[in-house]
């Protein structure tokens, strides 16, 4: 399944910056490549149910609580297997949706392309973030708040929910449009997917960047580093200094892009599934 060919093929693409991947663990001490491996193993066997709601004909206002119910069961399975580490619960949240919404094309008999898979997506979504993340600053100090619900009440950041309800725009501007371009040019595929991944850890609200190193840090030095490195990396070139300094940067930081790790792979999932090979 496309699905789990995207999974795998975004933790193999290496150097990552501050990322794990089989050159090192970033800046993880927690977890190793071999740990993502278990957890893309064990949710491997849902991905079918999440396409399943798309194909059969659940409408858009009423998949996501499907789709969360199988969700929770990956996430379960997911932690069993890596032992409390949370290595995919933001990708099952957004590649979920991606499933559903290319199944949904199908059911609807509507074209395959990046653009509708996203619109289907999207809609399954809509006032999400206004319902889960609307009420919070009726919240006392005292109760608890994930890290995500606190970049919210600080700074506005709506995370995946946010990137999903606006129409993956990471994905649609950014990652897929970058990983094709570059891939056109001559690139390898591994490089093609490095250049997507420097274009999304730029232009995406990565709330594990803002978490780990401040949102100022994420909005201005952050920045300034990728689009340094975004100009020194040529993807011809298959020289990779420049992500390997990028990465000694992250690392007096410990700033790790999970986020935008978890958009690069839906990049992945929708240029495989999108491709005129995959349509026939």
């Amino acid at each position: 399944m496309a699905a789990a060919e995207a999974v795998a093929d975004e933790i193999v693409t290496a150097p990552k910056p501050g990322l794990v991947d089989p050159l090192g663990q970033g800046c993880h001490i927690d977890m190793t490549w071999q740990t993502f491996i278990k957890s893309a193993q064990a949710i491997e066997p849902f991905w079918k149910y999440q396409t399943m709601i798309g194909l059969s004909g659940t409408a858009p206002s009423d998949a996501l609580r499907r789709l969360r119910f199988i969700g929770v069961a990956m996430e379960k399975k997911m932690f069993a297997a890596t032992s409390g580490i949370n290595t995919h619960k933001g990708l099952i949240f957004l590649l979920s949706l991606l499933l559903y919404g290319s199944a949904y094309c199908i059911y609807s008999r509507k074209e395959m392309t990046p653009e509708n898979i996203v619109r289907f997506a999207s809609e399954s979504v809509q006032g999400l973030t206004a319902r889960e993340l609307g009420s919070l600053s009726e919240k006392t100090g005292s109760e608890n708040l994930t890290n995500g619900e606190k970049l919210f009440l600080t700074h506005g950041i709506t995370g995946v929910r946010g990137e999903a309800e606006n129409g993956f725009p990471s994905i649609i501007k950014h990652g897929l449009p970058e990983l094709r371009r570059t891939f056109l040019m001559g690139a390898s595929t591994n490089s093609a997917r490095i250049a997507a991944l420097l274009s999304i850890m730029y232009s995406s609200e990565d709330s594990n960047v803002i978490h780990r190193g401040g949102y100022d840090f994420w909005k201005d030095e952050y920045k300034n580093m990728v689009k340094e490195t975004i100009e020194r990396f040529n993807p011809l070139s298959e020289d990779y200094r420049p992500l390997e300094d990028l990465e000694k940067k992250f690392l007096k930081s410990r700033i790790s892009p999970g986020g935008a790790a978890d958009l690069l792979c839906c990049s992945i999932f929708l240029d495989l599934i999108t491709k005129p090979t995959c349509q026939q």
